[in-house]
Order: structure tokens, then C-alpha cells, then sequence
């Protein structure tokens, strides 16, 4: 009967693929609060779980009922707590420093006037001695201050406007967040009892063999993501510590802002951290653009360093892959599926090359019979 149902539908999807298409569409964002809620519970449980662990080990002496009652709730509001703290910090660390660098591109723009007049001189005297005559460059800094100041606030007052015209959008999104939130408190509270009857209704409608191996698929997946997720962690606070050091000692400006920045970013697999440098390097220029170009070319060693060596080690132990697997994985997942195929390659290959394993194991003979043929 199940065959019969899936192919009936199967059969009227090919056939009303427009339909579809509005159907899926209007059940994902029906569910997106559940699937977003989904996702925020699965990487705040690695952070639930560590609190939990810490909680046993300084708690051991404590042989009060109360210890084991009261450690869902309060790791859980630790939990949300940091994660809510972090998000807030990172918001208030850069929106400061983005209206600082645009005060400063204002403040400067007769000093940038003023080089680029002396460079075109300069160049214009090395080619005049070369008979090659070049154009007069002629500069007005007010009249550049002005155009920028206009084209800015010109810019703000649409994206005001354009903010007021989506108001509700952003509402609605704002409303989504919260519930998804909600629900990634309440998965995290009953996660166990939610495993318990998931497992209960696998083996029910399933055959034993059948469910099993579901199970064991399921349990391979959450390790490799759970895995791959604190790997990710772990390798954007190294890069992000590093980067951190090193603009210090080099005394580049908005260190920790833009350490934050290539933190985040880098939680996308090896190229993250590129956009992330794009970003420091559009703050810091307007400062000063040669420490602009000093920044680009230590994010291009550090980059290097962290992509060929930190982070195929740190994730690709994390997982389980080799680092050859990992390269390999965030390679072909970006090239086919852009930045979620960065995101998911390197978990979606850990699996595979889990489930391999365990084929080989399981039939060793019948390989060693073939490789001997």
C-alpha cells in the first residue's frame, strides 16, 4: 500500500511540477520556525552537553536528588544565555566600528585627495621624462567630500525607506526567529523522551532489520555533524586568536572587529575566511590603505597556513576524515552546490567514508578474494 501511495504521488508531482513547486514552497515556510529551531538545537547541545559535563564533574561530591533535577535547566539557560550574549556582542563589537570607518572615509577624503593629486604627479613627471604626457588630474576635496556625502546619505535614506516598505517582512521574520528559538528550548529539554518515541515509531512501522539500520545511518550522520560542527568551532577560534595576534603585532587597526569577522565567516569550510578578509580590508582602508595591503598579504599567509594545515588536521580529525577527504569534500560540495555544499560536504563525506568502512569490514574475505583475482 505504501508503494502504491508514493508512487501515486510521485506520479502527480511529475505531472503538476508548477503545483509542486507552490505546495513545497508554502509548507517550508509553514515549517521554516521548525527547521530553524531544528538547527539552532543541534549545535547548542554540543555547547548543553559540555555545560552538563561540567556540571557532573564539579557537582560530584553533591549526593542531592536536587543535583541530577536541577541540571537540564540550569546548563539549558546557560546555554541560551551564552548564545544569546555572543550573537549580542558580535552586533554591538561591529556596528560601531562600520560607522566609525564610514566617519572616517568622510573625515579623510582631503588627505586621500591630496595623495592621489602628489602620486599623479609624480607618475605624470616619470612619464613626461619618457615622452608619454598624461592628463591633468585635477581634484576638488570639498567637492569629493560632498559627492560622497551625498551618494551616502542618499543610500541611507533609501535603505530607510526600503526598511519601512518591509516592515512587516521584518516583523514576520523577527516573530519566526523567536518561535524557532522556543522550539529549539523544548527539543533541548525533552530531547531524550523526543529520541525515546522516535525510535519507538521507527520499529513500529519499519522491520526490525530495516530499522536498525536506520537507526545505525541516523546515529553515523548526527556524529559526523555534531563532530564536524564543534571542529568548525574549534578552527574559527584558532584562526580568529591568530588573526587577532598577529594584526596586534603588526599594529593594524580594528583587530578585534575584524578577528570577530574572519571567526564567524570561517565557520564556511575554507573559503569564509576570504570574505571575511574582503571585510577587514574594506574597513581598514579607509584608515590606511598601505596597512589595508599589509593586512591582505598576512591574511594571505595566515589563510594559507590555516587552510593546508590547521584546518584539515583540527576538522578532519574532529570527523574522522582524512585531510586529503576534507579538501576534497569542501571542494566538490562548493562546485556543485555553492556554499551549503561547503557546509555540508565535509559531514555528508564523513558519513559515506564511515559507511565504507564498515562494508569492508563487514566483508573482508570476499575484498582480500578480489584482490587476489
Amino acid at each position: 500500500m505504501l508503494l502504491i501511495a508514493f508512487a501515486t504521488l510521485l506520479y502527480w508531482g511529475l505531472n503538476n511540477l508548477s503545483l509542486l513547486g507552490g505546495v513545497l514552497k508554502s509548507i517550508g515556510s509553514l515549517l521554516s520556525p521548525l527547521l530553524i529551531g531544528i538547527c539552532i538545537a543541534f549545535v547548542l547541545n554540543l555547547l548543553l552537553k559540555a555545560l552538563e559535563r561540567l556540571w557532573d564533574r564539579a557537582l560530584t561530591r553533591w549526593s542531592s536528588p536536587w543535583r541530577d533535577k536541577l541540571k537540564r535547566g540550569v546548563c539549558l539557560t546557560l546555554t541560551m544565555g551564552l548564545f544569546l550574549g555572543i550573537i549580542f556582542a558580535i552586533i554591538f563589537i561591529l556596528i560601531p566600528r562600520l560607522e566609525e570607518a564610514g566617519s572616517t572615509l568622510v573625515a579623510n577624503i582631503p588627505t586621500y585627495v591630496a595623495q592621489v593629486q602628489t602620486w599623479w604627479e609624480n607618475l605624470s613627471g616619470f612619464a613626461e621624462e619618457h615622452g608619454v604626457m598624461l592628463p591633468e588630474l585635477a581634484l576638488n576635496a570639498d567637492q569629493v567630500k560632498d559627492t560622497i556625502t551625498g551618494f551616502l546619505q542618499e543610500k541611507g535614506d533609501s535603505v530607510v525607506n526600503t526598511t519601512l516598505n518591509i516592515t512587516t517582512s521584518i516583523v514576520g521574520a523577527l516573530v519566526n526567529l523567536l518561535l524557532a528559538l522556543v522550539f529549539s528550548v523544548y527539543l533541548l529539554a525533552q530531547k531524550e523522551t523526543l529520541i525515546a518515541q522516535a525510535k519507538r515509531l521507527l520499529q513500529r512501522i519499519l522491520p526490525k532489520k530495516a530499522a536498525d539500520r536506520l537507526m545505525h545511518l541516523l546515529s553515523l550522520t548526527n556524529n559526523a555533524f555534531s563532530s564536524f560542527v564543534s571542529g568548525q568551532v574549534t578552527e574559527a577560534v584558532i584562526l580568529g586568536t591568530l588573526c587577532c595576534l598577529g594584526m596586534l603585532i603588526l599594529r593594524l587597526p580594528y583587530a578585534l572587529p575584524v578577528s570577530v569577522i574572519i571567526a564567524a565567516l570561517s565557520l564556511i569550510p575554507i573559503f569564509g575566511a576570504w570574505i571575511g578578509a574582503a571585510t577587514g580590508a574594506f574597513l581598514i582602508v579607509f584608515q590606511s590603505p598601505i596597512k589595508a595591503l599589509w593586512f591582505l598579504i598576512f591574511l594571505l599567509i595566515l589563510q594559507q597556513v590555516e587552510g593546508n594545515l590547521i584546518y584539515p588536521r583540527v576538522v578532519g580529525k574532529s570527523v574522522g576524515l582524512p585531510g586529503l577527504w576534507v579538501l576534497a569534500a569542501v571542494t566538490i560540495g562548493g562546485g556543485a552546490f555553492g556554499v551549503l555544499g561547503m557546509l555540508l560536504g565535509v559531514p555528508v563525506c564523513a558519513v559515506i567514508y564511515t559507511l565504507m568502512q564498515d562494508f569492508i569490514r563487514s566483508k573482508p574475505g570476499k575484498i582480500a578474494e578480489s584482490e587476489e583475482k
